[in-house]
């Protein structure tokens, strides 16, 4: 969070909403990318090194398997961005000509894939320690970076910053996992494994349907704005996505660590139920004044993360929280999805929320300008929250 606030300062100095909003457009397509070029299958990795890593045999035959996958994956995703990068600097920025950024990051690629592989073998291996080394001198180096060229070459260097960053960082990955060396390059591409290709296969169309549809929407939603609203207001938009995701991060992160996990381990609707419920009773309230006291205080906020420049983005923070709001209300019921692997649940209703998101914006922003983006993300999420309460009435309403 402190690095990604100096990254957001340093944005607004030097390149103003209009910087903000094509990196924001390049972050997303970044993202997109490596969906593609890793298959996917990061959360598979951590799964099947964790259930194999005392089993040579199995592990080597997943290695296998995975290396075929992910080769592929990642050849084909490399051609098309460098092949057809005129076409995707287009539909990143637009009329602006960042095509060598493009390239750059088709020729990185590879690196960024490999990176996401190790971080999740360490992972698998419950190297935690090592994992949180890595992300914590990935935040500097990207801080660190991100102002150098920002500051050498302007918009272009902080392009150039986002694109490198992932794959200077697998120096720092190499060294973390060089003591599992032995145990990763134990293995024969020969073991190919068709049973666990068609494993691997299902993670990478549960999760890349969603990894790949949410990138493509805010891209989508981003470009709306820049074309009937301008970059400036798109930039307005982006800075408050950011601050949002800065105070999702805290709840986020207690989901990830204490609810999921408890998810997990219930067996009846019952105690489902009371974790649910103990979730908004306990730590709803403080979540709420959270919100309250950032929209008292988001004139200040704004002016001590971006500038005096970005003060119009705070018309938008009601709409916004409010959606976040019911954000959090949802998802705490949508980790049941991952914790008993429901698999079509969770593809479902992502579609929804994702297609939900886009349509609402651009119904609203013709009619109400740049605030109409926000209030359909409060709407979506509103809607979004009454189809997973409607998934999980039984267990919450009806179950005694």
């Amino acid at each position: 969070m402190i690095t990604g606030l100096g990254v957001s300062k340093l944005t607004a100095i030097y390149l103003g909403p209009q910087g903000l909003a094509l990196i924001g457009n390049l972050r997303n397509g970044l993202e997109l990318f490596h969906k593609f070029s890793s298959g996917g299958l990061a959360n598979a990795v951590v799964k099947y090194s964790a259930e194999n890593k005392s089993n040579p045999k199995a592990f080597s035959s997943f290695m296998s398997t995975l290396i075929w996958f992910g080769l592929i994956a990642c050849i084909i995703t490399m051609s098309i961005i460098f092949f057809f990068s005129e076409f995707i600097n287009e539909f990143i920025f637009d009329s602006r000509d960042f095509v060598f950024i493009i390239r750059v990051m088709a020729l990185v690629l590879p690196l960024h894939v490999m990176n996401i592989y190790l971080i999740s073998f360490l992972k698998g291996f419950s190297e935690f320690n090592k994992v949180i080394k890595i992300n914590i001198a990935s935040h500097i180096l990207n801080l660190l970076l991100f102002g150098i060229l920002i500051f050498i070459i302007d918009l272009k260097g902080a392009l150039l910053a986002v694109v490198l960053v992932p794959s200077v960082m697998l120096l720092f990955t190499l060294y973390h996992t060089k003591i599992h060396f032995g145990t990763l390059s134990s293995f024969s591409l020969s073991e190919f494994s068709s049973p666990m290709l068609k494993n691997l296969s299902q993670f990478a169309f549960m999760y890349l349907i969603s990894g790949v549809s949410f990138p493509l929407v805010f891209l989508g939603i981003r470009n709306f704005l820049i074309n009937n609203i301008g970059e400036v207001g798109a930039g307005y938009w982006e800075s408050t996505i950011r601050i949002s995701n800065y105070y999702l991060l805290f709840v986020l992160s207690l989901l990830n660590l204490y609810i999921l996990p408890k998810l997990a381990e219930a067996q009846t609707k019952l105690q489902f139920r009371e974790i649910i419920l103990s979730f908004y009773k306990q730590i709803l309230p403080f979540f709420i004044l959270g919100l309250v006291l950032v929209y008292l205080l988001r004139d200040w906020i704004v002016r001590l993360i971006f500038s005096e420049e970005f003060l119009p983005a705070t018309d938008l923070f009601f709409w916004q929280m409010l959606g976040d709001f019911f954000r959090v209300l949802a998802l705490v019921m949508v980790y049941q999805f991952h914790a008993k692997k429901m698999m079509w649940h969770y593809i479902l209703t992502d579609l929804f929320l994702a297609l939900g998101l886009y349509f609402s914006a651009l119904f609203l922003i013709p009619k109400v300008g740049l605030e109409g983006v926000v209030i359909g993300h409060a709407l979506t999420y509103f809607l979004y929250f009454i189809l997973i309460l409607t998934v999980f009435r039984k267990a919450l309403i009806m179950e005694k």
